[in-house]
């Protein structure tokens, strides 16, 4: 089900070159922040194997090995770094505070933007890269962090304890 959440958000797409803008780190957050490490780390896996099989998960409905490593895969390999980051810190944490939950999404943040740019820059070079798959998704990871840790606190605190 988490694969198809990551596949869903990318249908809220602002299409963009040479990467478009969706809602899938936002989905990625919250799946890792109350998921765990294992689990995080295989909806992922299971999301871009979907992807290379030629269904349409990824942005724009792209599938298949060329979408995977196209301009946008150090993004997605990025996803998987930052599903095994978040879900080792919520799963190490075992708690669901503002203020670790806020520098753990921010940081898989880092980490997925520093693989997409590294990959962007072999091909665009650094300055492009930068310009054109950085520096327009700041605002929005920001936003989308403070949305992830606020759906992961009311899941978590209001629901899963239950």
């Amino acid at each position: 089900m988490g694969s198809w959440l990551l596949a869903a958000s990318s249908w809220a797409e602002v299409a963009m070159y040479p990467v478009p803008m969706t809602l899938q780190t936002y989905a990625l957050l919250v799946i890792a922040g109350l998921s765990g490490l294992r689990l995080s780390l295989e909806i992922v896996f299971v999301w871009l194997a979907q992807a290379a099989m030629g269904l349409p998960v990824l942005a724009g409905g792209a599938s298949g090995i060329e979408a995977l490593i196209g301009p946008t895969g150090g993004y997605l390999l990025g996803f998987l770094a930052a599903a095994g980051l978040v879900g080792w810190l919520a799963a190490r944490r075992g708690g669901r505070d503002w203020l670790p939950l806020s520098a753990s999404f921010l940081t898989a943040h880092a980490v997925i933007l520093l693989l997409g740019f590294a990959w962007l820059a072999s091909g665009l070079g650094a300055k492009a890269a930068f310009a054109g798959g950085v520096a327009p998704f700041l605002p929005g990871a920001l936003l989308k962090t403070l949305l992830a840790v606020a759906t992961v606190k009311l899941v978590g605190d209001r629901i899963l304890t239950r």
